[in-house]
């Protein structure tokens, strides 16, 4: 499990960075590699990853004012993110009435957040430490 949800972190990451870089140099790339030439990123896909962030900052205030503030390992923020990803996106899709194909997108994030969340439980923490 430690491979794996490594694989998705790191894969996720290198994507993260490579769309960064590109952005610099003026080409938009979209999940997963698509680049937004003359057509701009589907309204469907940045609403979706837009309304993500507004989510999870929203789950992470809430938990602090009921919690007050406590340490959070960067998998749950990942682990959560992609999981308000996956909801969200999935609703924006329905509702733009997107092709049965695009629906890949959200299911994708699904299963990037189920290998986090799975690795992410007490027993495979120790796997996210350092040694």
């Amino acid at each position: 499990m430690r491979i794996t949800s490594n694989i998705v972190i790191a894969a996720l990451a290198l994507w993260a960075i490579y769309v960064t870089i590109t952005a610099l140099f003026g080409v938009t790339v979209y999940f997963p590699f698509r680049v937004a030439g003359v057509d701009s990123i589907p309204e469907h896909r940045w609403q979706s990853a837009r309304l993500s962030v507004f989510v999870t900052f929203a789950y992470y205030a809430v938990i602090h004012l009921v919690n007050g503030s406590r340490e959070v390992y960067p998998i749950h923020f990942l682990k959560v993110y992609l999981f308000v990803l996956t909801a969200v996106g999935t609703v924006m899709f329905v509702k733009a009435s997107v092709p049965p194909h695009e629906y890949v997108v959200p299911v994708f994030f699904a299963a990037c957040a189920l290998i986090l969340h799975i690795a992410s439980k007490p027993r495979f923490r120790k796997y996210f430490t350092r040694k």
